[in-house]
């Protein structure tokens, strides 16, 4: 693991080179194109969905941006400006595609569902770039498949005993739930069904992967974390969305 793949030199000026960001813009790359793919053999507007695809991406790092903002404000006291947070992009993901698919013209929820295989591809390789990053780190722990982070740059390096690798088992999950989307064929694309049961299946893991969480960035209080607590409002949305509510009015 190593929170850096390299530096990049331009007139002069030398940058380093994220592991996390580079795995967060392969992750874009390859769900955005997987997107647009489905799409197509959905015979919608590509040029459309690259648009609504672009307004729900930054939605969806504001959002994510937004709540790192709030949970770090009232955890240290202090704003921090760097940083994001998963649970936060869905709100602002989704009011972004919505916002985007009026204004456009376009069944965004339609090409959502058909879709929703490409977001778990693309969520996992991102918490690949936590594991690498070594950031979302887990907890301590012995057993055979332990990690230990030594990059003084690494969160989890600090202090440098071995921990679960927790962003490896939510990306093992995420996969899981790509592939069961990917198999299992939409009867109803566009009510909203579908996506409440993607997001069920994902507050489900988050929930149980948050066990082995160790990072105190996430928030802790009274033993619940942030993510959990956002995890539970999310699976109970879900659920009564499943049973039958639309998405969008």
């Amino acid at each position: 693991m190593h929170p850096f793949l390299g530096e990049l030199e331009l007139y002069g000026v030398s940058r380093p080179i994220g592991t996390y960001g580079a795995f967060v813009a392969l992750a874009l790359f390859v769900s955005g194109a997987l997107v647009v793919r489905a799409a197509a053999r959905d015979r919608q507007d590509v040029g459309l969905t690259m648009a609504a695809l672009a307004c729900t991406v930054g939605g969806g790092f504001l959002g994510a941006w937004l709540l790192h903002l709030a949970v770090e404000w009232v955890r240290t006291g202090a704003p921090s400006f760097s940083g994001i947070v998963f649970f936060g992009a869905v709100p602002g993901g989704v009011l972004a595609m919505l916002a985007a698919g009026r204004w456009l013209g376009l069944d965004v929820l339609r090409v959502l569902e058909r879709s929703l295989p490409a977001l778990g591809i693309g969520h996992a390789l991102g918490r690949l770039g936590c594991f690498f990053g070594g950031c979302c780190y887990g907890r301590p722990f012995e057993g055979a498949w332990a990690v230990r982070y030594t990059h003084p740059f690494a969160p989890g390096a600090h202090p440098p005993v071995l921990r679960h690798p927790a962003p490896i088992y939510e990306a093992l999950g995420l996969l899981a739930l790509a592939l069961v989307f990917a198999l299992w064929a939409p009867m109803r694309p566009g009510s909203g069904r579908r996506a409440a049961l993607y997001l069920g299946g994902y507050c489900a893991l988050r929930l149980g992967v948050e066990v082995f969480r160790g990072d105190a960035i996430r928030g802790v209080w009274a033993g619940v974390s942030t993510s959990q607590l956002a995890a539970l409002v999310g699976l109970i949305a879900a659920l009564l969305l499943a049973r039958g509510r639309r998405l969008a009015a």
